[in-house]
């Protein structure tokens, strides 16, 4: 396992999609997830591998229930006329292939260029459930993550912020001007 360590931000998405194929496994799985070994590939899995305290069973379940969690508010904030999902710091989840969505919803996921342009290579051939943008974007960057956030503001009337894959690489100080950038997007609601 030695040369798969954790090196930037955007292995731990290939850790991730490892432990969600792990539970997709599951006979009893909180959620199925079919792309997520295909995504991991060896490189996550050897990076899950190296934890084991998170790829074993009893460890996986954090992740497990975290995505079983996050897919329910989606889907209530969907069920109350949400419009566009923006998942920001999307990483390699799949819920635009996986969750039952209105074919007309607005999914824009936002990564890192090289997350997404793998992303992208790897699932050409797959179909989402609904329409799904991809935007290359480093989010500390706040000029342009203010421009983003204009342009879907306008574009948008009810919009869902899901930001289980940044929150937890920012800084208490990030965080909270993350969220106030969030906060002043028109179409946004508290």
């Amino acid at each position: 396992m030695a040369g798969w360590e954790i090196r930037d931000i955007s292995d731990t998405a290939f850790m991730l999609a490892a432990l969600r194929a792990i539970e997709t496994r599951r006979r009893d799985a909180l959620f199925r997830d079919p792309l997520a070994e295909e995504l991991a590939g060896t490189r996550g899995q050897s990076i899950a591998a190296s934890f084991p305290r998170w790829s074993a069973a009893p460890g996986n379940w954090s992740v497990a229930i975290r995505t079983a969690v996050v897919d329910e508010l989606i889907q209530a904030a969907i069920n109350r006329g949400a419009d566009t999902i923006v998942n920001l710091g999307a990483g390699l989840d799949t819920r635009p292939y996986r969750m039952t969505l209105p074919i007309g919803m607005r999914w824009i996921e936002v990564d890192y260029p090289s997350i997404i342009e793998f992303k992208e290579r790897r699932l050409l051939s797959k179909i989402p459930g609904c329409k799904l943008e991809r935007v290359k974007l480093d989010l500390r960057k706040l000029s342009d993550r203010r421009r983003f956030f204009s342009r879907v503001g306008t574009s948008s009337q009810h919009i869902v912020v899901v930001t289980e894959g940044v929150v937890p690489y920012f800084t208490v100080e990030e965080t909270a001007l993350l969220a106030d950038d969030v906060r002043s997007m028109r179409g946004v609601r508290a």
